[in-house]
């Protein structure tokens, strides 16, 4: 089980992962195959200290460059690795802590650095403690499910806490990256859910998502 974090766990410089349509939330899991060598010396840098990456979105506007990212992500604490016999790293994070891109600084071995601002997302340290309402979200879930014909034990998933089913959707529907960027963001707990829960109605009656505008 990964440690409770307080303000004084959190580092002043963060390596971020910018990786398009893969977030990673509070109290959520990410598996993660790192094989770029830029990469594996950022995980073996972070191994030696606060085993914390920062996972983040590259823009995807037909305005944005490909070094620009959007302006939160959230780190996540690898709790689990494997190196593997070509030099890969198969890596699990936890989800600890959302952050607000402050300033990027240069490059080291070839990967990006931030200063992160924490404070905006300090609640999200007590997640694990929220307690929300998600049955309109479950339902909503077995219809996305039972629509793209996938098979799920949904006893299985009632054993799960209510903060970690909603960390785990993002991962297993097909969402595109500003909507996933969207549940990120969102301000409370409650506000994800209806995010979700909108989503979720919208892949289900065949529509092709919804705009960022729509769903922030």
């Amino acid at each position: 089980m990964i440690k409770k974090y307080s303000t004084y766990d959190l580092p002043s410089k963060l390596p971020i992962f910018p990786l398009p349509g893969a977030i990673i939330l509070p109290s959520g899991s990410l598996p993660l195959n790192i094989f770029e060598p830029r990469y594996v010396a950022m995980v073996e840098e972070v191994l030696g200290k606060h085993r914390m990456i920062g996972m983040i979105q590259p823009l995807t506007s037909s305005e944005a460059s490909s070094e620009d990212i959007y302006p939160v992500g959230c780190a996540g604490k690898i709790t689990s690795f494997t190196e593997t016999s070509d030099g890969r790293y198969l890596l699990e994070l936890c989800g600890i802590l959302r952050f607000r891109v402050k300033k990027e600084l240069d490059l080291i071995n070839g990967f990006r650095n931030i200063i992160p601002d924490w404070q905006p997302f300090l609640s999200d340290l007590e997640e694990d403690k929220k307690n929300v309402d998600i049955s309109e979200l479950l339902t909503q879930l077995q219809t996305y499910f039972d629509k793209n014909n996938i098979n799920v034990d949904f006893s299985e998933i009632s054993r799960i806490s209510p903060i970690q089913i909603l960390a785990s959707i993002p991962q297993i529907c097909s969402f595109k990256p500003n909507e996933k960027q969207a549940i990120l963001e969102a301000i409370t707990t409650e506000s994800r859910v209806k995010i979700l829960v909108s989503l979720l109605k919208m892949y289900s009656s065949d529509k092709n998502g919804l705009e960022s505008e729509s769903i922030n």
